[in-house]
């Protein structure tokens, strides 16, 4: 009768999560061992109403003289304005 060893193919070929991590750590490819097309991405990814939302407004680059700005600014502060920008807008508006 013939006997078997602990070194029998069957338990070479059984894979267990130990020596799966053996061989990807060998460098061998073991993605043989997974369905790729069922996987699942838990993390990462844009999230349906994230972000900033929409101002409704165009960014453009002006360059103004240090007196100009400084007539804006003493303008937003008398009209208590909250940022340059509306302090622009609010010049704007009045020409």
């Amino acid at each position: 009768m013939k006997r078997y060893s602990s070194n029998s193919s069957s338990a070479k070929t059984n894979t267990t999560a130990a020596n799966l991590e053996v061989r990807f750590d060998a460098g061998k490819d073991v993605l043989d061992y997974f369905d790729a097309s069922r996987a699942l991405v838990t993390h990462g990814g844009a999230r349906p109403g994230a972000g900033r939302k929409p101002a409704g407004k165009l960014r453009k680059t002006v360059k103004l003289s240090p007196a100009a700005i400084r007539r804006f600014q003493a303008y937003a502060r008398r009209k208590k304005l909250p940022n340059f920008s509306a302090t622009l807008e609010a010049v704007s508006s009045g020409l």
